[in-house]
This record gives C-alpha cells, sequence and structure tokens, in this order.
C-alpha cells in the first residue's frame, strides 16, 4: 500500500513537472514573440497573377503578406493568400484619390465593401490609401470601420501596440525609388538595422508588383530584403495578426 501510494505522489510529481515547465515555455514564447521586432510588407492595388506566382518563394523564406486589393469582393486569389497564410486588406473598390472623393464616394468605394468581404468569407481589418492621400478627418472617420489605416509616404518605426488601431506610415520598396541596387541595399540595411536595435518594433514596407517595372520591386533586391531580415533575426507580420489581443 505503501509502495503504491509512494508510486502516485511520483507520477503527480511528474505531471506538476511536466506543467511548470509547459506553462514557461509558453510564456517565455510569448515574451520573445512580444519583443521580437518585424516587417510588414504589403502590395497595393490588384496584379493578382504576378503576386501568385511569388507565393512559393515567400513561403521559402517564411515571409508573410498583407495584399492590398482593388476590388468590390474577394476574388479566387483572395481565398488563396489567406489559405496561404497571407492577409487581404483594402486598397479600395477602384483606386480612390480619398481626399478628393465625395462622403458618397467613401461610402460605397471604402466603407460598404467591408461588409460584402465579411459575408463571402473575408474579414478587411486594415485599409490602404491609394496614393497615400490621407487626411485627419478621413483618419477619423475610416478607423470606426477599419483597425487599422496605412500611409505611403515614408519610413517609420512603429511599436507592436500602434497596430492594434490607428494609423501608420510606410516606406515605398519601389524601383522607381531606389536609383541602383546599391542605394536599395543601403536603405534596406539602415531600415533594417535599426529595427533590431529596438525591442518590439515595426516597420511597414510596400510595393505594387515583383518585376523590373518603376512601380515594382525586382525578385532580387526583395530576395536581399529577406535574407537581410534573416541574418538580423526579424520576423515577418501581417497587419492582422498584429491586431490581435
Amino acid at each position: 500500500m505503501k509502495l503504491q501510494k509512494k508510486t502516485w505522489l511520483i507520477v503527480l510529481g511528474c505531471l506538476f513537472f511536466a506543467a511548470v515547465i509547459t506553462l514557461g515555455g509558453i510564456k517565455l514564447y510569448r515574451v520573445k514573440q512580444a519583443r521580437q521586432s518585424g516587417i510588414l510588407l504589403a502590395f497595393d492595388d490588384y496584379n493578382a497573377d504576378n503576386w501568385s506566382s511569388y507565393f512559393d518563394l515567400f513561403d521559402e523564406y517564411g515571409v508573410k503578406v498583407t495584399f492590398f486589393v482593388n476590388s468590390f469582393e474577394p476574388t479566387d486569389f483572395c481565398y488563396e493568400a489567406v489559405e496561404r497564410g497571407h492577409e487581404i486588406g483594402y486598397h479600395g473598390a477602384y483606386h480612390l484619390k480619398a481626399t478628393e472623393a465625395t462622403p458618397e464616394e467613401i461610402q460605397s468605394a471604402v466603407i460598404d465593401p467591408i461588409e460584402t468581404f465579411r459575408e463571402k468569407g473575408i474579414e478587411l481589418t486594415t485599409f490602404a490609401y491609394p496614393y497615400g492621400s490621407y487626411d485627419q478627418n478621413l483618419n477619423e472617420q475610416l478607423l470606426n470601420h477599419y483597425k487599422v489605416l496605412r500611409g505611403a509616404y515614408y519610413y517609420d518605426l512603429h511599436s507592436k501596440a500602434d497596430l492594434r488601431h490607428g494609423f501608420v506610415e510606410s516606406y515605398s520598396l519601389d524601383n522607381i525609388n531606389h536609383a541602383s541596387d546599391e542605394e536599395y541595399e543601403a536603405s534596406i540595411t539602415r531600415i533594417l538595422s535599426e529595427l533590431s536595435d529596438n525591442v518590439g518594433a515595426v516597420a511597414s514596407l510596400y510595393s505594387h508588383a515583383i518585376s523590373y517595372g518603376d512601380w515594382c520591386v525586382t525578385e532580387e533586391r526583395l530576395i536581399f530584403l529577406f535574407e537581410k531580415a534573416d541574418e538580423l533575426g526579424l520576423k515577418f507580420y501581417t497587419f492582422q495578426e498584429l491586431q490581435k489581443d
């Protein structure tokens, strides 16, 4: 009887120890996640064939992307992107310059489609202003419908808390903004080095497609970004990922 009791005490002790280790591991993982800085990579407009052709490259480097689409309702690309672990953000039903739009246009092109997408299985929680065109009144209005609004003018560091609700700026990776590969690589190295020096910081970067045109980023430049981020221990987040409690 004493041996049986001793055996049960050993079993309970082992279970308790395992629970402590498990809970401790979960806590450490959450702390690490909160402290890990990273990148919000996005592509704007609607270049579905181009974007989807690089899904495997994103997987290879563990990169998650937010695609800010122009469409009135979800497309096959939207569902495929979400299935691959990416986010569908919104760029308007069409490429509307919000600061020159009427209230009716804002309602029909930016707000009403939220429900259409939701009914068809896609939650829109992040909006990127076309042309980066916004003002404070628009921010106040649209933050009643979206969790995060994104600009398009410059690089800025944000805390992860900023991504729960509010406005963030974004830095363009487009080829037109970098005269040479050397200039591009110097900019990316500076941005990512600053990110890695700050705890729990994020920076928003975007382009439109992966190619050699002006409003694109080349595959080679994108891979440089991926490899530099990996070298510095930076993670790629979607906007929605940082909006969770």
